[in-house]
């Protein structure tokens, strides 16, 4: 019975370790997030959500709050640079409640002002996290190109 035991624990150990780990996956996206706030022009807003601003837009208007519906195209691309999602691409901007996107987007979005284009790059807990999309492997750091094209407030 021992014996069983044993081989049962090594079973599982090699099976473990043939597996990515998403302990090694945080880490290299940590890297990613250290590596890009000191590039220039980088802002951080916390950790594992930063910008960098491609224009300014409208400075005077307000800043969408999320049960606001906003318009804007999203081009998304990965950190290998394959694009996984692009309105841009299709032609045809997004009309959404801001409420209705992922964290990473609610809170950059929230400081946008009508015009404004933003880089972002979103550490996957404020995006799809473990679970991916199909095109969004798990565990992957986002990146959009957002033009925030209107707010209507609700």
């Amino acid at each position: 019975m021992k014996n069983k035991l044993v081989q049962i624990f090594l079973l599982l150990f090699i099976v473990a370790c043939n597996q990515d780990s998403p302990n090694i996956k945080q880490i290299s996206n940590m890297q990613y997030f250290i590596d890009n706030e000191i590039r220039e022009g980088i802002y951080s807003v916390e950790p594992g959500l930063q910008y960098s601003i491609i224009q300014n837009g409208d400075q005077s208007s307000e800043s969408p709050l999320l049960q606001d519906t906003i318009t804007a195209h999203f081009h998304g691309t990965l950190t290998d640079g394959s694009v996984f999602w692009s309105s841009v691409e299709m032609g045809e901007p997004l009309t959404v409640e801001l409420s209705g996107l992922i964290v990473g987007c609610q809170k950059i979005i929230s400081m946008m002002k009508k015009g404004d284009e933003w880089r972002v790059y979103i550490d996957p807990s404020m995006a799809y996290g473990d679970e991916g999309r199909p095109g969004i492997p798990s565990n992957s750091i986002l990146i959009f190109d957002i033009e925030l094209l209107d707010i209507q407030k609700n």
